[in-house]
């Protein structure tokens, strides 16, 4: 549907009339001309056409704060640029040669060039992030940008170099922008707008989704994109990351809640989920790439209910409850019922996904969460299969409690309750081990498909239990005795 947008793209305000289910790429690139922003696969997973992001991010204190991103413009919808500011590569280096460039350029890391833009955003929008600056950081800023032809070492490199001249950059933004202006980094002019984020045209209340029945909803786009590179003219649409309540994650004594439109970088970057299960960000890298990450919601990847999704299988070892809403209503079951069938869930029309709710574990004993994944690459691919586990276990190597998902092992993503019934209350062992393997292989009904057999799922249904109980027992060595 058209209506009226505002936002800036590089150091000019727009104002226009358009379809807000456009994406993003196509208008800055035909009606634009900013071709440096290339067209590479049209799925999130070159990073040819990333720009630079900024919005205002409504923080606990009445203030709003600016934050800078880098965003893959293939998976933007124009109706989402309202009352936010884009950077393209073109904007980045209006007065010539950046720091970013002349460090990919010194280092030999550009060769046909057609990649070189979205890595030079990339690594500007690195060193917009603020916080400390690191080789390791600088590598995983860069994770979802691909190139063919000059090999990863000398982009490392660049990397490193930059770290090395900008590592102390001020914290608060407005010193920061004036610093990587007056280095270069970006243009003087622009650096001045990016603090100045313009004001939507359209109001923020009528991109929060109503419930109505011929809204498209759109949280992150990183599926819906995908399935529609160039989506038909739409009626409403709606775009979840408008209503600040959606992006929020707080608790109570029993339960955090997880708004539909929270990132998957931002439920793993989160205090209170860190907290509460220790240990459990260490598994952000296995899901997708940096970009997709600061796009993709939660509640999105569960409801595009691939079997083999990976948020999927945390928050059903998690106990998640789904908190559905219409325009005059709510309900909430558990999220292991809201899979019906194959890509279906049990949402009805005009209905929404409002929040996660994940219950707190009990102080009883030990919370161990662990996340298990088979891909053909270890980063940035769809798992064969996977699993996650969160247990609760005592000082005498007894399970109190534990929940168990898997995926890729049945029509539905599902929890393997047979074997968390037989676990409860069980000092484990090797022989424990073993039947508690074997019941989940019972409890599944996998096929046979271009990324493994049945029987080969099975097998790695079996491994995942000898690693959950590994990890939460590591004293038992459970892994050698399998291999011995």
């Amino acid at each position: 549907m058209k209506r009226a947008l505002r936002f800036r793209l590089n150091g000019k305000l727009f104002e226009i009339f358009e379809r807000e289910e456009m994406v993003a790429l196509d208008w800055i690139r035909r009606e634009q001309g900013l071709t440096g922003t290339k067209e590479g696969c049209r799925e999130g997973d070159c990073g040819a056409c990333m720009v630079l992001l900024g919005e205002r991010i409504q923080t606990k204190s009445a203030d709003a704060e600016v934050r800078w991103r880098s965003a893959l413009s293939c998976l933007l919808a124009l109706g989402e640029l309202d009352g936010r500011h884009v950077v393209t590569i073109e904007g980045i280096g209006a007065r010539g040669v950046t720091p970013v460039m002349a460090a990919m350029l010194d280092e030999g890391a550009s060769q046909c060039g057609f990649c070189s833009p979205g890595f030079v955003v990339s690594l500007t929008a690195y060193l917009l992030r603020g916080g400390a600056l690191t080789e390791e950081g600088a590598i995983r800023a860069v994770e979802g940008n691909l190139c063919r032809c000059t090999g990863y070492g000398s982009i490392k490199r660049a990397g490193a170099r930059l770290v090395e001249r900008f590592g102390n950059l001020p914290e608060a933004l407005p010193q920061r922008l004036e610093e990587l202006s007056r280095a270069g980094v970006i243009p003087a002019e622009i650096a001045v707008l990016m603090s100045d984020i313009p004001e939507p045209a359209g109001s923020v209340a009528s991109n929060v989704p109503a419930g109505g029945e011929d809204a498209l909803t759109i949280g992150g786009g990183t599926d819906f994109f995908v399935r529609n590179p160039d989506p038909e003219p739409q009626g409403t649409v709606a775009f979840v990351d408008r209503d600040p309540a959606l992006r929020l994650i707080s608790r109570d004594e029993q339960t955090i809640r997880v708004g539909a439109s929270v990132s998957v970088q931002e439920f793993f970057e989160s205090s209170i989920v860190r907290n509460l299960f220790p240990g459990i960000e260490r598994y952000e890298s296995q899901f997708a790439s940096l970009p997709i990450r600061t796009r993709a919601t939660l509640a999105g990847n569960i409801t595009n209910a691939s079997p083999i999704g990976d948020m999927t299988a945390i928050l059903l070892a998690l106990q998640t409850n789904v908190k559905i809403r219409t325009s005059t209503a709510t309900r909430t079951l558990p999220l292991d019922s809201y899979f019906v069938s194959y890509r279906r869930t049990a949402l009805e029309k005009a209905e929404q996904v409002e929040s996660l709710l994940i219950p707190i574990p009990p102080k009883t004993g030990r919370a161990v969460f662990n996340f298990e994944k088979v891909a053909k690459r270890r980063n940035l691919d769809i798992a064969s299969a996977n699993s996650a586990c969160l247990a609760i276990a005592d000082t005498d190597r007894r399970v109190l409690e534990i929940s168990l998902s898997a995926g890729g092992v049945g029509p539905v993503p599902m929890r393997l309750s047979k074997t968390e019934a037989y676990l409860r209350g069980k000092r484990v062992d090797r022989d424990i081990a073993s039947r508690a393997a074997k019941l989940a292989g019972e409890e599944c009904a996998p096929i046979d498909d271009v990324r493994g057999s049945a029987t080969y799922r099975r097998t790695l249904l079996g491994r995942f239990i000898w690693a959950h109980l590994e990890q939460i027992f590591p004293e038992l060595d459970l892994i050698k005795e399998l291999l011995a």
